[in-house]
């Protein structure tokens, strides 16, 4: 068949990944024009372009998962040897944060996922113990200090070794980045922190994406291309869906899809509305000022827009995405690739094409959605191009001009990535595929991720159980938070957050207090409404602990002053609360009296509360009230309803554990 020739045909030129390693490993990429490896400082200054080399065999790691998917294990157990061996991160350069998270902290996820798929099928790689996962989680480490700002948005660039504050960093100094750059970090280090159990990585990148949805233009429901990290001021306000801006919009809808959190989704929805209501001019897709978002900004559109009918597709919007993928195949017949822009009579605005995958991408979903032949007959046109007009002896290489086809001396690790990745996809069946695609998530660099990690419990943010709970509700992203604890039950969070609402039996409360059982989220947050005239009793939920083994702690310094418990609260922990609870079974009335907790004779230890109890009414014992710091009186028919918990006596934020591999202490995240 057809299909099977050019499937066929695909994996025997990707025999690239093989040139590669003859003539550039371990470089990052493969000039192949001159056969040989690009090595950062020793080829021409390239500006921007080169941040995303960081002499850590990118194109090698970038790569390692498409190996699977073309049925080339013995290359792939090979290559993650190279990998695991060869590969180190302790570099003295400044790296992008961006294209380094996509493409080698993706790359290795990715490849960490397929290698522990064929392990446990127990065909191959038995000898892996996690030691890309591992390499993973140093690399996240030194992508951290990029998020040392005051508003949570990333630096655009980080040195590997001394991160962001040190002064051997030679970066720091940069006050904006784009929205893509701040936005396209939730997939990868959610996956990151799943996979390691370590939530520094997904809260991180959740804030920058928070940041970003409440600067949106409250009017346009619109973002901005260019943002300052510092304080969140736009710095470029013109909105559109190319570049600056594509990859955001991308894992929103991405990030519902592998975690299950709808805040993700409403929020796309949010801005998805608002893009066809503005942007999309069918089949176009222009730019418009977000704040005057009536008004174009220009003429001409970019070839990352590319991507945009695949997203359609996944959101089920078939309609505009088969109008837009049409417009854009129709610039290709014109001119073999697209332009890096182009005007919306299709003429070249901007002429070079670094073999980009977008529209790739595009025509892959658009073929798995309808099923249409027609979609196929694209693919291959773009193979045919490719073989005619951009390979070369070594590999493929940029075109510098589609106007004259004159080539440049560049093949990108997203090439081979994503470009092969989703053309060998296209034409493959399911049954040549060795895992079941459905299964995984793309990235934006293609890289696969398991959507079972929506049902992986995390260690702290999860699903939110309220579509709007992300517009005005700062508590939803305290940790541990009350949403990360029964992530299944879509009415927990609402029945904690009204918990006075379901109090039963307190009749008159005089001179007493009911005995609630909480989360640390619940009275952390509640705090603020109590009646200060009396007085809450929480009681640790973990069996066993007491006062005598846990350290004294106050419900304070976590955050800014108004978070402080400033309303009376006595947390008990376990087996005192046991204590209590059997005294309030056996009699209706109690009084409780917290002493202080004598102190042993050469030893010395801070001091703790003991904790009495005696029934109502009864005398106090000789010199008993002199030290009683707070008296109590509890009633058995004051108690409320117990709820269940998973957390009681975490209040502060969550610690940061990921040990810092910078120099300089001050650069640690």
């Amino acid at each position: 068949m057809c299909l099977l020739l050019i499937c066929y045909h695909l994996r025997g030129i990707f025999s690239s990944p093989i040139l590669f390693q003859d003539y550039a490993y371990p470089a990052d990429e493969l000039m192949p024009l001159s056969c040989r490896g690009r090595v950062r400082g020793l080829e021409p200054n390239r500006g921007d372009i080169d941040d995303s080399l960081g002499k850590f065999s990118l194109t090698l790691i970038d790569t390692l998962d498409t190996l699977v998917l073309l049925n080339k294990l013995d290359e792939f157990e090979e290559a993650v040897k190279k990998t695991v061996q060869d590969v180190r991160f302790d570099n003295d350069i400044v790296v992008s944060v961006f294209e380094t998270n996509i493409r080698v902290l993706g790359g290795l996820l990715g490849a960490h996922v397929m290698a522990d798929v064929l392990k446990q099928r127990g065909e191959r790689m038995q000898w892996y113990r996690d030691e890309l996962l591992h390499m993973a989680k140093e690399l996240g480490c030194r992508l951290l200090p990029a998020f040392n700002t005051t508003s949570g948005l990333p630096y655009p660039r980080v040195n590997l070794r001394y991160g962001v504050v040190s002064p051997l960093s030679r970066t720091g100094t940069e006050s904006d980045t784009c929205t893509a750059c701040a936005g396209t970090m939730i997939l990868e280090f959610a996956a990151l922190s799943r996979l390691s159990g370590d939530p520094i990585f997904e809260e991180h990148a959740r804030k920058a994406m928070d940041v970003l949805w409440e600067k949106r233009q409250r009017g346009s429901d619109l973002v901005g291309t260019v943002i300052n990290i510092h304080n969140g001021d736009w710095v470029r306000r013109d909105s559109g869906v190319g570049a600056g801006i594509d990859s955001y919009y991308e894992y929103l809808m991405k990030a519902y899809i592998l975690l299950g959190d709808k805040v993700y989704l409403d929020r796309f929805n949010t801005h998805y509305s608002a893009i066809m209501k503005y942007i999309s001019q069918p089949p176009l897709l222009l730019n418009v000022h977000m704040h005057n978002p009536t008004v174009n900004v220009r003429s001409w559109m970019d070839s990352l827009l590319a991507f945009f009918p695949g997203l359609q597709v996944l959101r089920g919007d078939l309609k505009p995405a088969i109008e837009t993928h049409e417009m854009l195949y129709q610039v290709t017949k014109q001119h073999n690739f697209l332009p890096e822009a182009f005007t919306t009579e299709f003429r070249v605005h901007w002429g070079q094409h670094p073999l980009r995958p977008e529209f790739a991408e595009s025509t892959y979903f658009l073929y798995k959605a309808t099923g249409d032949p027609y979609y196929l007959k694209v693919g291959q046109s773009i193979v045919e191009k490719l073989n005619t007009h951009a390979r070369v002896p070594c590999g493929f290489a940029a075109v510098q001009d589609v106007r004259t086809g004159t080539h440049e001396d560049r093949m990108d690790s997203f090439f081979l990535a994503e470009m092969f990745k989703y053309l060998y996809l296209l034409f493959s069946e399911k049954t040549q595929l060795p895992i079941d695609i459905d299964d995984y998530i793309f990235t934006t660099e293609a890289h696969l991720l398991p959507v079972s990690l929506s049902t992986t419990q995390p260690s702290c943010h999860t699903n939110n159980t309220e579509p709007q709970a992300h517009k005005d509700d700062l508590f939803s992203y305290s940790c541990p938070s009350a949403q990360t604890l029964f992530p299944n039950n879509p009415t927990f969070a609402k029945t904690i957050r009204d918990s006075y609402k379901y109090l039963t039996g307190l009749g008159r409360t005089q001179q007493s207090s009911p005995v609630r059982w909480v989360t640390c989220y619940s009275f952390i947050k509640e705090q603020h409404n109590l009646d200060s005239s009396f007085m809450n009793v929480p009681i640790d939920h973990r069996e066993g602990s007491s006062s005598a083994e846990t350290p004294l702690f106050q419900m304070v310094g976590d955050g800014e002053p108004t978070d402080d418990i400033t309303v009376p609260l006595v947390f008990l922990f376990s087996k005192e609360g046991a204590t209590l609870t059997a005294a309030l079974q056996e009699h209706h009335n109690v009084d409780v009296l917290l002493l202080p907790k004598e102190k042993k004779i050469g030893k010395e230890k801070p001091e703790k509360l003991n904790i009495k109890f005696r029934l109502a009414k009864e005398e106090f014992a000789e010199g008993e009230m002199e030290s009683t710091t707070i008296h109590l009186v509890l009633e058995q028919s004051e108690t409320a309803t117990e709820m269940n918990t998973e957390a009681a006596s975490l209040t502060g934020k969550s610690q940061e554990t990921c040990s810092s591999p910078q120099k300089d202490p001050e650069s640690s995240p």
